[in-house]
């Protein structure tokens, strides 16, 4: 009917939504300053999240870590806490008790991700093993996958316990 088939070589793309599609405002994140990025992190459209992340990390704005780590901790959407956990990761803000925290959190994704965070931790920081050793029995399998992975890749002194573990 709109003979689309017929407009070949010339690199369209076509956006094929229903009739009662209703658009939301464009995001200007480019125009917006690295404290109001931060509320873009819990958006339902994952776009938005991964570019006001990537924003945030390129800026280099340290002054919006206590809001990212507020969000980290106690925001009320998992995704949202996620990239803020990836935020502070981009900025070197990332601390043992933050990450503690984290590999408690409800969700499993943000547990995973507070695992492949502390790597670099994980070598020569003990405050962390208590809760490597408690993930090393979660639920979750992909938790637990990423705790042999991280503990590995990292060189911890207990990997092989930890692996054994899980």
């Amino acid at each position: 009917e709109y003979e689309l088939d017929k407009n070949i070589g010339r690199g369209r793309i076509y956006r094929v939504e229903h009739d009662t599609t209703k658009r939301g405002p464009a995001p200007r994140m480019l125009d917006e300053t690295p404290a109001e990025l931060v509320a873009h992190l819990s958006h339902p459209n994952g776009w938005w999240r991964s570019e006001a992340q990537k924003l945030i990390i390129l800026h280099r704005d340290t002054s919006v870590v206590p809001a990212l780590k507020s969000l980290a901790t106690s925001g009320a959407e998992p995704l949202g806490r996620l990239h803020a956990l990836w935020a502070l990761e981009g900025l070197d803000a990332v601390d043992a008790k933050l990450l503690t925290h984290a590999m408690a959190d409800g969700d499993a994704r943000v547990r995973a991700a507070a695992v492949r965070i502390a790597e670099p931790l994980m070598v020569n920081d003990r405050t962390l093993d208590s809760a490597i050793h408690t993930l090393a029995g979660d639920a979750s399998a992909d938790v637990a996958i990423q705790v042999v992975l991280s503990v590995l890749h990292a060189g911890h002194p207990k990997a092989d316990a930890i692996v054994k573990t899980v």
